[in-house]
Parts: structure tokens; sequence; C-alpha cells
């Protein structure tokens, strides 16, 4: 941990995204969420807090909003939580009753239209802010999962659509131009959005100074009702959930970069408040699923940002960075002034 913050600090980055809440696990003792089972007897959460301030780095919590297990049968190397086990009126299914590990791979999510769920993580949002010196809280996997098929198909879903709407959503042909898919569309982007809502409140109410980001797919808006996500991050922008938006920007050219970028920033309305922070992805030696993509060099990608104006960036991921051959250096052009960007 140490190592890694001294890694960190001597690149010359200024915050850090701290896994805090993954595979249904937290980094931390908790009253309402279990923590990893390798870091018990040790307060993780607040070790990197305290040990980041020495160093002038800021802590945000990165939390997996609504991916809550990883498939333990694909990757029995990993800790299957019992949250969904214990809870599985909780699980979001397909429509065909499977779990979403089925439409994006390894991922089982919770159900973003359950009450429960959503205030579970509430709760645990306000558990942290309240109890370490977290700067923001960064809401990933805020939205239902990617893949050819779509989610919600669970029995308190249906109901619920059922009892509202008068129509069981596997009734609804998955047609983009049909009114009854687009209402069932936006009934699953307002739960997302509501969790968004709850996420602000608690963090607000508990200490206003404290930040809430979302990470976001920058798609285009013709994608909305073509896409399983349901993630209308346009709408939570507008509604003013979040202070911060990081879309991930991870085009393999410079290009593409840009356009994921522009996406966003013409989607903001006037006079918005919201900071635009993109995510940009390091070049990975290690070939696997997630990391297969071509990436620029870092100091060029940080070059779009410092163009477009914007206050910063955050680069994917630490142990990406010690996989590549940039390494620990990739900052260094951007902070010798070879580009015009600030880290």
């Amino acid at each position: 941990m140490v190592a890694q913050l001294d890694d960190i600090a001597k690149a010359g980055f200024t915050d850090v995204y701290l896994e805090t809440f993954y595979h249904g696990f937290v980094i931390y003792p908790s009253r309402l969420v279990p923590q990893r089972p390798e870091m018990k007897g040790t307060d993780y959460l607040g070790l990197y807090v305290r040990e980041a301030k020495k160093r002038g780095l800021r802590v945000h919590a990165w939390l997996e909003t609504f991916y809550w297990e990883v498939d333990t049968q694909a990757y029995p190397q990993f800790p299957r939580t019992p949250l969904l086990d214990k809870h599985p009126e909780w699980r979001l299914l397909l429509r065909d009753g499977s779990p979403t590990c089925k439409a994006e791979s390894a991922h089982n999510f919770a159900n973003p239209a359950h009450p429960e769920v959503r205030k579970l993580v509430a709760d645990m949002i306000e558990e942290i802010i309240r109890r370490y010196e977290v700067v923001g809280v960064n809401l990933d996997y805020i939205r239902y999962p990617a893949g050819e098929m779509d989610a919600g198909y669970d029995d308190y879903t249906r109901n619920l659509y059922r009892k509202k709407y008068g129509v069981d959503p596997l009734t609804i042909e998955r047609a983009t131009t049909s009114s009854a898919w687009r209402h069932w569309v936006w009934f699953r982007e307002e739960q997302v959005l509501e969790m968004a809502r709850m996420a602000r409140e608690r963090v607000k109410k508990a200490k206003p100074n404290v930040t809430v980001s979302a990470a976001i797919f920058p798609s285009p808006e013709s994608d909305r009702y073509k896409s399983t996500k349901f993630q209308n991050w346009r709408e939570m922008v507008r509604r003013g959930y979040v202070d911060e938006i990081i879309p991930m920007a991870y085009a393999s050219s410079l290009e593409g970069v840009q356009e994921e970028v522009m996406t966003v920033l013409n989607a903001l309305p006037p006079m918005s408040g919201v900071k635009v922070i993109p995510a940009l992805a390091v070049q990975k030696r290690t070939y696997d699923v997630y990391g297969a993509v071509a990436h620029p060099p870092i100091a060029q990608q940080a070059q779009i940002v410092g163009e477009l104006g914007l206050p910063g960036f955050s680069v994917f991921c630490y142990s990406w960075i010690l996989d590549s051959d940039e390494g620990l250096g990739l900052l260094q052009p951007v902070l010798e002034g070879k580009v015009s960007s600030e880290p």
C-alpha cells in the first residue's frame, strides 16, 4: 500500500480513486456490508486515507454501485459475496431468467429497481463519508448490465411495473421505435437515476463539500433505446445529481477519445457547474478481455483534455500502468509542459 501511494505521488497524480466496494465486499470493517475475507482485521480504507494525506493525495471512495457479485464459477480465485445469496430477491435477472453474467461476462448485478438495494448502497455511502476523510464518492456501474440481453425481468420488477402500468414487461417487444419499449426503458432509467439522487442526498446532508461523481459510457443519444445499460447520464447531469461526470474515454484512437469527450461536453446544459473529468486508458502489455484494445500514449490523450479546457483527467488504472511500456513516467511529458494539460 505504501509503495503504491509513493508510486502514485511520484508519478504526479493528485487524487486516488480507491476501490472501496467491489465484488459485493468493502475494504473496511462495515456494519452493513461484508469486508473482503483477505482484508478482515485491517481497516484498509482508513489506512489509505491517512497515508494518502501524508503524500498530499486526496482519496475518492470508488463504488461498484450495482455490480455486486463476480461469477465465481468462472473466476474461482475470488470470494463469493453473501449479499445476493442471503437476498435472492435482490438479484437482477435477464429476460430468460438467467443472472446477468450471461449478458456481461462474470458480472452479476443487484436490482436497481429494488428499494432495499438502493437503501443499502445509500446507507453504505453515508457510513463511508461520516467515518472517513474522503473527498469524493465515485459511482461506477451505476447502470444495468451491458450486452445483447436486457435485464429487469425478476419477479419484483415485473410485479412493480405491472402494478403501476398494467403491463408485464415480458410481453414488451424490444423494438426501439415502440412506445411500449421506450416506456419500459424510461422506467429502468428512473431506477438508476433514483440511486444517483439518493447518493447525492446522503452525501450532501452529511458532508456538503464531498463531491459526487459518476463513471459513464459517453454514448450518443441515438443509442438510448438500443443500449441495455439504461444509464441516462444526460438526465443525471440535468437534475444536478452529480458534481463531476467521468466519461470512460477508452477509444483506441485520439480521434475516438476526443469524440467521446465531446459527446459529453455537447450534452451539458448551458452554464452547467458539472465538471467533466475524462478517464483515459493506458495501454497494457498483457492481453486480456479488458486490455486488448490499443490506446494512444497518455500524454497525447492528455493534450486533448487540455486543449478542451477541462480541469483534469484520470488514468485507468494503477495495475495497468505497471503493466505498460509507459510505466510510472507516463505523466512526465505532461508535467514538463510538453503537452498542455493538467494532471
